[in-house]
């Protein structure tokens, strides 16, 4: 119940109201929020103030908007660590998160520029590409692209669907280091079809070069991960790297 004399504003006592229903578990995921109307006549405040405190949850991302249906509880995030180091079935795993893998590809490919830098080939040398749709509870949640040196190639014989950490120890490949980036992207193309995001939705784009105890690199990653459905812990030990990189315009102009 709202407290109309409380210095609190009306709207922020109707959020945290809300906030504790979701915390509760009495409104789970996906579960339909009372209308502005209903928010309205049932805390007897105007449908402004019930407009105000549904915009906070919104933008807070604990709720989202469905047009012409309504306002529903979002899914809740996953917390996952952005370094490439970490297995992805692992960390879902230790989550107590159900999750699958969907191989859209794996195969041997020429690799392009960047790639057979990051990996210390020669252009053009050829790699081992497997890219995988990750899935949450059945729902797309990311897209992950491993490039490989040819010479860990039997990791195509094992299960893709599973974790590639995994089948590279076993083809002699042991990653003890990872150098990563992260930044915030936009969906587009075929990633929101696979994602089953709008196209302009926000998305977080790791990518890095996984290495073996020698620094020797072997493989290269690339991840897209929806943004409504994780959260990216950083733990750091130690002064942290603090480095701003410039990053040129879609057109290259510095």
């Amino acid at each position: 119940m709202v407290v109309s004399d409380s210095p609190i504003p009306l709207y922020l006592q109707i959020e945290e109201e809300l906030r504790g229903l979701v915390q509760s578990g009495e409104l789970g995921p996906l579960a339909r929020v009372p209308s502005e109307a209903e928010l309205s006549t049932s805390f007897k405040v105007s449908r402004m103030t019930a407009r105000k405190a549904l915009d906070r949850l919104v933008a807070d991302g604990l709720m989202f908007r469905r047009a012409g249906k309504g306002t529903f509880v979002a899914q809740p995030k996953i917390a996952h660590g952005p370094s490439q180091l970490l297995s992805w079935s692992a960390a879902m795993d230790a989550q107590g998160v159900r999750h699958s893998t969907k191989v859209l590809g794996a195969g041997i490919v020429a690799a392009p520029t960047n790639i057979a830098r990051d990996l210390r080939l020669t252009p053009g040398g050829q790699v081992v590409l497997v890219r995988r749709l990750r899935l949450i509870n059945d729902e797309p949640a990311a897209i992950h692209l491993s490039f490989v040196p040819i010479r860990y190639s039997s990791i195509l014989q094992g299960d893709l669907t599973g974790s590639l950490t995994e089948l590279m120890i076993a083809a002699g490949a042991r990653v003890t280091f990872t150098n990563d980036t992260i930044e915030s992207v936009l969906a587009r193309g075929e990633t929101t079809r696979l994602l089953h995001v709008a196209s302009g939705a926000a998305l977080v784009f790791i990518n890095g070069v996984a290495y073996a105890q020698d620094m020797e690199p072997v493989r290269h990653s690339e991840a897209l991960y929806r943004g409504d459905r994780f959260r990216f812990r950083v733990d750091t030990t130690g002064a942290p790297d603090l480095r701003m990189e410039h990053k040129p315009d879609e057109a290259g102009t510095p």
